[in-house]
């Protein structure tokens, strides 16, 4: 039997993230289904007839359709969130912009507006830690800023980039991806991509690694620069510096974009110790340069 995560299709109706304190959700149904996921702090979700699931920093929750819940934070400062309402597979009608994706108690909910998971979709609340948190906050700032200000082709391509977090997330849980201790060797090559999109995820994620340079890096893995590069291209179809590139440049578009760091600060943060270099790659990459990207978007 094909596992769940297989028979998925992913249709995203929100995406969206916000910094609270003494946040505080009130009972409420959603129409569709939510992922949350908490980067910072801790909060509780209570579902009817359960015991109340709590999710700290690094950790997730898919909230069901149709199923009555509040929330409250339990941690002290500041709770960061990123949220994303989806359905499991694609239907109609579209959930458009203007359509509730909810409704808070005491109000009647409009049973004609649920939508449902499919009957492959495990029935029990999905939650838990993050197995890769950095990856996995990287890839949603990068479905974030798809889904907001991309092209037509940048957007319809979230549903692919939202899926691959989901996997991210629930594959060891559910039993989809083997675990480190369980890895069999079928397939080599697939690993070796694996591990080197892994390695480059994480260096991304701290302005010091992100400036470590990428040949001796990967060699860390006990094979040849060439041999990662011809095993990395025959999978992604460019090299793992070109990769690395473009993952350099979705995390600077959201640096111009959503913060007022200089454009000198954003080349260190994302690994360029030579800003000339950094605008120049910038430039060829979206066809703006930093600071006209920073005016125009």
């Amino acid at each position: 039997m094909l596992h769940f995560l297989d028979q998925i299709s992913p249709q995203i109706h929100t995406v969206d993230a916000e910094q609270f304190r003494q946040w505080a959700g009130p009972p409420r149904i959603i129409y569709d289904h939510e992922l949350l996921l908490v980067e910072h702090g801790e909060c509780e979700t209570r579902f009817e007839n359960e015991s109340p699931i709590k999710t700290g920093a690094g950790g997730f929750i898919i909230k069901p359709c149709a199923r009555p819940h509040s929330g409250v934070q339990t941690s002290h400062g500041a709770l960061h969130l990123r949220w994303v309402h989806f359905d499991w597979v694609a239907r109609e009608p579209l959930m458009t912009e203007s359509v509730p994706r909810s409704c808070y108690f005491p109000g009647t909910p409009d049973a004609s507006r649920y939508r449902h998971a499919p009957v492959f979709v495990p029935e029990e609340i999905l939650h838990g830690p993050i197995p890769d948190p950095a990856g996995v906050f990287q890839a949603f700032d990068r479905l974030k800023e798809r889904w907001r200000v991309g092209t037509a082709r940048e957007r319809a391509s979230c549903r692919a980039l939202f899926l691959e977090i989901l996997i991210d997330m629930l594959g060891e849980q559910t039993g989809y991806l083997q675990t480190p201790s369980g890895l069999r060797e079928t397939n080599d090559a697939d690993q070796l991509v694996g591990r080197m999109r892994e390695i480059l995820n994480r260096m991304l994620g701290d302005a010091t690694t992100a400036r470590q340079p990428l040949e001796k890096t990967l060699c860390r893995l006990g094979y040849s620069y060439p041999h990662l590069c011809r095993v990395f291209k025959q999978s992604c179809g460019v090299s793992p510096l070109t990769y690395y590139n473009s993952m350099r440049m979705e995390r600077a578009r959201l640096l111009l974009r959503d913060t007022t760091h200089p454009v000198n600060e954003i080349a260190l943060m994302t690994g360029f110790a030579n800003p000339a270099y950094f605008s120049y790659l910038f430039s060829k990459y979206t066809g703006k340069s930093p600071r006209v990207y920073r005016t125009e978007g």
